[in-house]
């Protein structure tokens, strides 16, 4: 038996390209009716500009979709529009269908408009094939949705939420995944511990927020500062490691000084010093090849390098080391 949205599919593809081409109509028309449902304070939170800018993509996939052979066939990325329409409000599987229902909504409104002009057999028709568009969108819709929410679950599990750098159990993966590497492949890699000098003294005189503003301008200038295969992690209050794969002493000796001038100058206010740094370095194999070992030894260094009034302090290789963490 023959579909019914086959038998008017010439006509009803024109109609609906002419639709694509007013997706920005179809958008206000969507506006309104997302404004009439919703309550003075969710009015006044919500993204308009944002949604503004989303939402004729996503009218335009639908639309796409209704017109095409394969209505459960999506545009590329269809999918992704979707669930980032969604997250621009709650984010949840029940907006998704909400929005892709006032879609279909306002595109039969303004089909209905027009019926006189085609017929209630291939309104019928189109509408059949919107809701076959409609609905595999809003199953794409929910599992990019679902994805995205697992991706942002993932990378709170993984990133300090102040400066944006990875935290210390990626660091410690990290530095395992780099140890297991040296040991079959012989790839060598070094440890680079940086301390902000006076953090504690910036909170002390105008408040965390201050240092808080301080740190971050910090991690950002390492982050512009490392390769992109480098691993730059917050260890403590005040401290950033870098895990430099591929690199030994000599290479984190060049790093770490174009560290202090880039910390220096990112944290800089107007007319006055930046902050300076202490910093430690340590290389596997050189300085040894166990994970505490060489975590202990760069902060050792950077310790070493404080108390002296010094800027930077290599790792001395020993058997045994103890960290003595005195300011």
């Amino acid at each position: 038996m023959t579909e019914l949205h086959e038998i008017t599919r010439p006509s009803s593809v024109g109609r609906l390209a002419r639709l694509a081409r007013d997706r920005d109509v179809l958008a206000k028309a969507w506006l309104v009716r997302l404004i009439e449902r919703s309550s003075l304070d969710e009015i006044a939170n919500l993204p308009t500009d944002r949604i503004a800018a989303q939402l004729p993509a996503v009218i335009a996939d639908a639309l796409a979709a209704a017109a095409s052979d394969h209505p459960s066939d999506l545009p590329a990325g269809a999918a992704e529009r979707v669930a980032g329409l969604a997250e621009l409000r709650n984010g949840s599987s029940a907006d998704i269908t909400r929005d892709l229902g006032a879609i279909q909504g306002v595109v039969l409104h303004a089909l209905r408009d027009e019926a006189a002009d085609f017929g209630a057999e291939e309104l019928a028709g189109i509408a059949v094939g919107l809701a076959e568009a409609v609905s595999a969108l809003q199953a794409a819709g929910v599992e990019g949705l679902v994805a995205r929410q697992d991706d942002e679950r993932a990378s709170r599990a993984t990133i300090d939420s102040l400066t944006g750098l990875f935290n210390v159990a990626h660091l410690h993966d990290s530095l395992s995944h780099a140890l297991a590497l040296h040991k079959r492949y012989g790839h060598r890699f070094a440890l680079l511990v940086l301390d902000i000098n006076g953090l504690a003294r910036v909170n002390d005189a105008h408040g965390r927020s201050a240092g808080d503003r301080v740190l971050s301008q910090a991690a950002l200038a390492v982050r512009r500062t490392i390769r992109s295969v480098d691993t730059a992690a917050r260890v403590g209050g005040d401290e950033v490691c870098v895990l430099a794969p591929n690199q030994g002493a000599a290479d984190m000796t060049s790093l770490a000084r174009r560290l202090m001038e880039a910390v220096r100058a990112e944290t800089a206010p107007p007319g006055e010093p930046g902050m300076e740094v202490a910093v430690g370095v340590v290389a596997c194999p050189e300085h040894g090849d166990d994970v505490e070992y060489l975590l202990a030894a760069a902060d050792q260094a950077m310790y070493r390098a404080k108390a002296a009034g010094e800027p930077f302090a290599m790792a001395e290789p020993a058997p045994e080391i103890r960290v003595e963490r005195t300011r």
